[in-house]
């Protein structure tokens, strides 16, 4: 299972944003893997409708 959070920074000790579609990054967290990873949200600043769940898909 693969968990997205969205952070205020990409790295471990960011805090979490309080919008999940206007976040700056999204730590992804693989459960089974144990892995982590970063991405940036490039919707955060854009006008009209924020990130779209297709976006972090892998």
């Amino acid at each position: 299972m693969k968990i997205a959070i969205p952070v205020n920074e990409n790295k471990s000790e960011t805090s979490i944003c309080v919008s999940f579609g206007r976040a700056p990054y999204f730590m992804l967290h693989d459960v089974e893997g144990k892995t982590t990873k970063y991405i940036a949200n490039t919707a955060a600043e854009a006008q009209g409708g924020a990130l779209y769940a297709g976006y972090i898909k892998e």
